[in-house]
């Protein structure tokens, strides 16, 4: 088999390594074909069949996610009978989902919702009424996240980060059908070995997971969401602050680099020293006994002054830096640099606790 193969999707002849997911591949080159139930970063489930395709030669319709890219590959993604089959598959699932959009925290941020807008799906236009579902009352038990039953659809994206990405397999399904709901250990969400690392918020297409914020949060299109390197420790990872009036609301892993949207408990959710009353903000300058605020040029200048004087009565050596984890590794690395090549001194370390746990 060649390392690279040539399929057709809607007559447009794409490329892609052999054996790649047909649905990534097909998103890749454009084709946005949806789906709930399936994530780049777990493996495939194949259970909420909205990425059905046709293929020529095979009978019915596939679910684009199961399938493995080959060569001379012909698909189908988009007709007029696969996009009413969609459309139906959608509405079954709002006839089981708890449609509050009005007051969900995660309206405007919600794959279901909005699929219902790109399939025009209102409560006039549905086929399906709404099914009765004997549920628990949602768990928020957990110091950091809440769990809604009537708003989960089952997908499994969340089991399978906690399992396949995070490495903890917390997280499984109780009941059968329309009681089916996603259960962390036996009991509460509290009592299991759930680290509230808020991986299973990051994939959660709806709102059935979610973040437990000290107030009422904004609506997500009224924050200006900013990416930034989490402070604790040296892995760099990167996260997406939701930030409104010059505070942080919540903060989600951003999908890039190193860590494609995973975070610990401290970089999801240990973000609120941001904000601490007690944080330095300004530069402080030592005059007359008594810490004043300072400009950075007047501060510098002094750090400069006394670095000076201090390397010239004494010698290099009778300087040392301390780093912290709290930096970037290229800050670090910068501090370091600017010791031993300015200073002149192999005098400096870093903190031991790596992870500031």
């Amino acid at each position: 088999m060649p390392d690279i193969v040539s399929i057709k999707i809607d007559n447009v002849e794409v490329r892609a390594p052999a054996g790649a997911n047909l649905l990534q591949v097909a998103r890749d080159n454009g084709f946005d074909i949806p789906g709930l139930c399936y994530h780049p970063k777990v493996s495939v489930t194949g259970a909420c069949r909205l990425c059905i395709v046709k293929i020529a030669g095979r009978p019915g319709m596939v679910p684009a996610c199961t399938v493995q890219a080959t060569d001379g590959l012909v698909v189908t993604a988009f007709d007029e009978e696969l996009e009413s089959m969609r459309r139906m598959l959608i509405d079954l699932l709002l006839s089981e989902h708890n449609c509050d959009c009005m007051t969900c925290e995660s309206a405007g941020n919600c794959e279901l919702q909005d699929l219902a807008y790109r399939y025009s799906l209102d409560n006039r236009s549905r086929k399906f009424a709404a099914r009765e579902r004997v549920l628990p009352e949602p768990d928020t038990s957990s110091p950091v996240l809440a769990y809604d039953p009537s708003k989960c659809i089952v997908c499994a994206r969340c089991i399978k980060g906690c399992e396949e990405v995070q490495g903890k397999g917390v997280l499984s399904f109780a009941n059968r059908g329309l009681e089916t709901i996603v259960t962390a250990g036996l009991g509460e969400w509290a009592t299991s070995e759930c680290d509230g690392c808020g991986e299973c918020v990051q994939l959660c297409p709806t709102g059935a997971i979610i973040e437990k914020l000290p107030e009422l949060p904004p609506r997500s299109w009224e924050v200006e969401k900013i990416q930034t390197t989490c402070s604790y420790c040296g892995v760099g990872c990167q996260l997406e602050m939701w930030v409104k009036d010059n505070k942080v609301i919540k903060v989600r892993g951003a999908e890039a680099v190193p860590n494609y949207g995973s975070t610990c408990i401290k970089g999801r959710f240990g973000h609120t020293y941001i904000d601490k009353f007690d944080r330095l903000t300004t530069p402080l300058i030592r005059r007359n006994g008594k810490l004043e605020p300072a400009t950075w040029d007047e501060a510098l200048s002094l750090v400069k002054e006394n670095l000076l004087k201090i390397k010239q009565e004494h010698g290099p050596d009778a300087i040392a830096g301390l780093a912290s984890a709290n930096c970037t590794n290229e800050e670090n690395y910068l501090f370091q640099k600017f010791m031993r090549a300015s200073v002149g001194t192999n005098n400096v370390d870093h903190c031991a606790r790596l992870c500031h746990a």
